[in-house]
C-alpha cells in the first residue's frame, strides 16, 4: 500500500490532499499489536526573500508550496507503506508486517534575516517556528493513525487470504478516513491561531502593499 498525503498550513481553509496510488492490502501477522510505525522525516526549504514584514509575507504567498490547489506557507509530504508475506493455511496470515511512513516537511527560510530590524526578526523566528511545529504536529496525527491501524491489521483473522485482503482494504478506507478528520480539525484550530500570531498581526499593521497581499487569504 502506498500513500501520498500533502497538508500544510493554508493561507485559509486548509485542505489534504490524499492520493491512493496503490494497494496491496494483506493482514494477520503473529506479532504483538502494540508496534510503532517506522518513519523517517526529511526536511526541505524554500528560499524568501524581504526585509520588511509585507515584503517577507508576500514572498511567502509567491513562493510557497501549494496544497491540494491551495497556496501554503509550509507543507508535510508523507508516503506509507506497508509489507508482509502472505501465509495460506487453516487461516491466512501475515509473516514480518511493517508498516512505514516517510514524511517531506516544506518549509520557508529567510535569506537575509540579519537585514530585519529587531522586532521584525524577533516576530519572524516566532512565526517560523510556528510553521515548523505545526508541520511536526500533522506528522505525529499521522503516525498515530499509522499505530492504530497497525494495531487493527494485526488484530485480523480470516479463513481465507481473500477475505483477509478486503478485510485490509476496508481497514485502510476506515482510517485514512478518520485521520483526514483528525488532521482538518487540526488545521481549523490553527487558522484561528494564525490569524493572531503577532508576526501575522505585524504583516495588518504594515501599509497598503501588506493588506494587498492579505487579500489572498480573504478571497478564498
Amino acid at each position: 500500500m502506498v500513500v501520498k498525503t500533502h497538508r500544510g498550513v493554508n493561507h485559509l481553509n486548509k485542505q489534504a490532499l490524499v492520493i491512493l496510488t496503490s494497494v496491496l492490502a494483506t493482514g494477520l501477522a503473529a506479532q504483538t499489536a502494540n508496534s510503532t510505525p517506522k518513519q523517517t522525516t526529511k526536511y526541505i526549504y524554500y528560499s524568501i526573500t524581504g526585509d520588511t514584514p509585507a515584503s517577507i509575507y508576500t514572498t511567502l504567498i509567491k513562493r510557497g508550496p501549494r496544497v491540494g490547489g491551495v497556496k501554503a506557507y509550509a507543507s508535510t509530504t508523507a508516503v506509507s507503506s506497508q509489507t508482509g508475506l502472505v501465509s495460506p493455511g487453516k487461516f491466512c496470515s501475515l509473516k514480518d508486517y511493517t508498516f512505514k511512513i516517510d514524511f517531506t516537511i516544506n518549509l520557508p527560510k529567510l535569506k537575509n534575516e540579519a537585514a530585519l530590524d529587531g522586532t521584525t526578526r524577533r516576530e519572524w523566528s516566532k512565526f517560523s517556528r510556528f510553521l515548523r511545529t505545526h508541520e511536526e504536529t500533522h506528522r505525529k496525527i499521522w503516525l498515530a493513525c499509522g499505530a492504530d491501524l497497525e494495531s487493527k491489521v494485526l488484530a485480523l483473522k480470516a479463513k481465507s487470504c481473500t477475505e483477509l485482503n478486503a478485510k485490509s482494504i476496508a481497514l485502510w478506507n476506515q482510517t485514512r478516513a478518520s485521520c483526514t478528520k483528525k488532521q482538518n480539525a487540526f488545521d481549523v484550530a490553527e487558522q484561528a491561531r494564525l490569524l493572531r500570531h503577532p508576526f501575522v498581526k505585524l504583516v495588518l499593521s504594515r501599509g497598503s502593499k501588506t493588506q494587498s497581499a492579505l487579500a489572498v487569504i480573504k478571497k478564498k
